[in-house]
């Protein structure tokens, strides 16, 4: 199934990545080009729950594909399931061999990410991770036999570890670790899926009310490959590899926060002001930082 024409993919890449010479690098360095476009796609398509937290408990689903491709073409962004589908479906337009490939954050099946298949050499799989929240601002190279690359963006060191049976697992180094202890972020299997298959699964993360994007609020990014966030009524920012956290004094400097900082979220003013309304009720939980960006 293709969700965009070649055309409307470039316009994307174009216009909200702000990439030129799309052909030209697709037929000369189609690996280059491939992490620019996901560390653009870092930079400038937020992770986030305001559109989901701004509907009536009711009418809480995911995405429908109408709306995986208009918020995906206006940069909007979402949770995993909108922003690593969109840009599979980028990618597919563009030419690249992407499959899609299911993650195990809380549950098995709630977060979506990509494998690209013969990048540079027939055989050769890397994987795609844009929507978790942390940073992973190019493409990982899965030949290793037992670990990868230690790689660190931002203010995340981490690695990917191989499972028996085929899984993979994604390591983060504790911020206080003085022993080079690791923990579990997610797990996913590389095994060739459809968008079908994550229907049941996605559920969950959606609409189950114990799911943590129903009860905190949090937008992510990453300008110029840095932390820039807000988690419930706290910007959190990375200053030479550590986050700092500051409080909004209230909900009328955090919807003004959310303005300077995510103007892709602007419009509909309605759709921020349900959300602002709902962060409000929270119980916010400041001083533990990591779980801010966790999940799909």
């Amino acid at each position: 199934m293709d969700l965009l024409s070649k055309e409307e993919a470039t316009t994307f890449v174009e216009n909200v990545l702000g990439l030129i010479d799309i052909q030209m690098r697709l037929n000369t360095d189609k690996l280059t080009f491939l992490n620019d476009m996901i560390y653009e796609y870092h930079c400038k398509v937020p992770f986030h729950n305001l559109d989901l937290l701004a509907l009536p408990v009711s009418e809480r689903r995911i995405p429908n594909l109408a709306e995986l491709k208009d918020r995906g073409l206006s940069g909007r962004g979402g949770l995993c399931y909108q922003n690593n589908t969109f840009l599979y479906f980028v990618l597919r337009a563009l030419g690249y061999d992407v499959t899609l490939a299911k993650g195990h954050v809380k549950n098995p099946g709630d977060h979506v990410l990509l494998v690209a298949h013969d990048v540079v050499t027939s055989g050769d799989s890397y994987l795609i991770e844009a929507a978790i929240g942390y940073p992973t601002l190019r493409a990982i190279l899965l030949d290793f036999q037992v670990e990868s690359p230690v790689y660190t963006f931002s203010f995340c060191t981490f690695k990917y570890v191989r499972q028996d049976g085929g899984e993979f697992h994604r390591m983060h180094k504790e911020e206080s670790d003085l022993e080079k202890t690791w923990r579990r972020v997610y797990s996913f299997n590389p095994a060739y899926c459809i968008l079908k298959d994550f229907e049941s699964s996605m559920v969950i993360p959606y609409t189950d009310p114990t799911s943590a994007f129903l009860n905190s609020f949090r937008a992510v990014r990453f300008p110029n490959g840095k932390l820039l966030a807000i988690k419930n009524n706290s910007i959190l920012e990375d200053k030479n590899g550590k986050v700092f956290s500051t409080e909004f004094k209230d909900s009328e400097a955090l919807t003004n926060a959310l303005s300077l900082l995510f103007p892709m979220l602007n419009s509909p003013k309605e759709v921020m002001k349900s959300a602002v309304e709902m962060i409000e009720t929270f119980k916010c939980e400041i001083k533990h930082i990591h779980p801010i960006m966790s999940g799909p």
